[in-house]
């Protein structure tokens, strides 16, 4: 996290505009929220990056994720994944799409100009098919629904984030991390509510995960599935 942290700093202070940083600690049992905190009260007053630090009870991810994004106060709302496996380059090529008209764009790992690296050849193989079944399932025209790499215009952050029901921000305490399909959620919202979205092609770097189960994870990843699918025949999004 350190690291991490340090790296974002360097790259936001070379940026024209201000760079707010939202950090969710989800309940962790290591040092994650006391470096955030020293990190966020050595920014403080810089000029380059406003810190928000949440310490919150363990929802799991996506509900990290939400609390995060509903938290932020910027015209364009990012996440990515705290390894930085997408480069922090490509946040600008983000802002840019949103700034340009979309209210939601993502980063992609299938396109022609994607470049994925040091990715075991099942991991990408399964990949595929969860998005081909996502596809069949009703969530059609994305290329990559799973890339950890998100943008949004604040008024599409509001809506979609408060509308989720998987993993909602104010959600239940769970005992264990599970690999989730909260991102097929978010695009499916999109879509019904009309936002305009838009992909962008990404670098990607593989960083092994020993947490990661493929064939159990898989299963409860195709559960979300079909309960999103479920949720809009219901129209529970609407």
């Amino acid at each position: 996290m350190g690291a991490t942290l340090r790296a974002i700093d360097q790259w936001a202070a070379g940026r024209q505009t201000r760079v707010e940083v939202v950090v969710v600690d989800d309940g962790s049992t290591d040092a994650t929220f006391e470096i955030a905190c020293t990190w966020a009260n050595e920014t403080e007053g810089s000029g380059a990056v406003a810190s928000v630090v949440l310490n919150e009870a363990h929802r799991g991810k996506g509900a990290a994720v939400a609390r995060g994004m509903l938290a932020a106060r910027g015209a364009v709302r990012l996440f990515m994944d705290a390894d930085l496996a997408v480069p922090l380059v490509y946040v600008e090529r983000i802002v840019d799409e949103v700034r340009r008209g979309a209210d939601v764009a993502i980063g992609s790992r299938e396109l022609d100009l994607s470049q994925r690296f040091d990715e075991p050849w099942y991991r990408h193989a399964l990949g595929r098919g969860f998005n081909r079944l996502v596809s069949w399932l009703g969530v059609s025209g994305f290329s990559d629904t799973q890339c950890g790499f998100k943008g949004f215009s604040a008024d599409a952050a509001e809506e979609i984030f408060r509308r989720a029901r998987l993993y909602p921000a104010d959600g239940e305490v769970i005992q264990q991390e599970r690999v989730t399909a909260f991102d097929v959620e978010l695009l499916a919202i999109a879509r019904r509510r009309g936002w305009q979205t838009v992909e962008i092609p990404v670098e990607w770097r593989h960083v092994p995960m020993s947490k990661v189960r493929p064939l159990s994870d898989a299963v409860l990843m195709l559960v979300d599935v079909l309960r999103v699918r479920w949720y809009l025949l219901r129209g529970a999004y609407d």
